[in-house]
């Protein structure tokens, strides 16, 4: 039972991070302003992958995370990249603001 508590038990679950995707895609939905919840929902999704690659050893038996704080680490950047990414692919922005005098 003490293992359930543990973090590192829960950081390396690939079931943990597609749920936490759905989560803070969902609030986004409630949310809507592309700022903070989607790319954290897409970052987690993209460390799935990651730990999915790495389980399964599709990247030639080589490690990235192996460590728990690792796994955060890399949420961080993919949170970073998709932000950037959904920031310069925004075109909503591009259009000229009708109100302005």
């Amino acid at each position: 039972m003490d293992i359930y508590l543990s973090l590192s038990y829960w950081l390396f679950l690939i079931q943990f991070w597609i749920i936490l995707g759905i989560i803070f895609v969902g609030l986004e939905i409630l949310d809507g302003s592309l700022i903070f919840f989607l790319p954290i929902g897409l970052g987690s999704f993209l460390n799935t992958l990651l730990l999915y690659l790495q389980e399964f050893e599709f990247m030639l038996n080589h490690q990235f995370i192996f460590v728990w704080y690792h796994t955060l680490i890399s949420l961080g950047i993919f949170s970073l990249i998709s932000s950037y990414c959904l920031k310069h692919f925004n075109f909503k922005n591009k259009k000229e603001d009708i109100n302005k005098y």
